[in-house]
């Protein structure tokens, strides 16, 4: 009789641990499944303000990615197949994002470059042949007036700026007068030094 309670007992305590095993299971995948969520939700509200994001914004927002991202790369082992799956494409939409913040920085500033430096001819479809001269014109004068204040970065814009034009002059160049080719190789050369002494005074 007392060899049938011990045993009752001892199935009893097994009983009692698998179910707090099992339970304790459920409370894990319940808090991975919730902090997944969170992550899921979190990246849509990044995705929705994209476009709205300045770069110091963005930058805050890769910080807090790697943060989640960290926390939950330690708890990886606790997901299912599916759940590895879906985190790790909601780690390569938000690369994408990044990508996609990027290159919409990029042209903002090139724009942003653009009215600069051409004032009235940053509409590059205003620039025809004859007026092409005095885009030029314009574009130096400003490189000119602002180039004191210059490092490697803007040098770059502006030397993207000028490329465009280039290929602007390009599209319009067919029966340009011979003395505003002339105007225009010699302003096109005004940059190159201008640009060049930039390099060495930085270097």
């Amino acid at each position: 009789m007392k060899s049938m309670d011990k045993l009752c007992w001892s199935l009893l305590i097994l009983v009692g641990v698998v179910f707090s095993a099992c339970s304790t299971t459920r409370e894990a995948d319940n808090e991975v499944k919730d902090e997944l969520t969170d992550f899921r939700s979190w990246m849509n509200t990044q995705s929705g303000q994209l476009a709205d994001r300045t770069k110091e914004d963005w930058k805050q927002a890769k910080q807090d990615f790697q943060q989640r991202t960290s926390e939950l790369d330690s708890k990886q082992d606790n997901f299912t197949d599916e759940l590895k799956q879906e985190y790790q494409q909601l780690k390569q939409e938000f690369r994408d994002m990044d990508e996609r913040h990027a290159k919409m920085v990029e042209a903002n500033s090139q724009s942003a470059w653009e009215k600069n430096l051409l004032g009235r001819y940053a509409d590059f479809d205003s620039i025809l042949q004859e007026n092409v001269r005095d885009a030029y014109v314009v574009f130096i004068e400003n490189v000119r007036q602002q180039r004191g204040t210059w490092d490697n970065d803007d040098w770059k814009m502006a030397k993207k700026v000028m490329e465009k034009l280039n290929s602007r002059k390009d599209e319009v160049n067919d029966g340009l007068a011979t003395e505003d080719e002339i105007k225009i190789k010699a302003l096109q050369m005004e940059f190159r030094t201008l640009e060049n002494a930039a390099d060495v005074g930085i270097n």
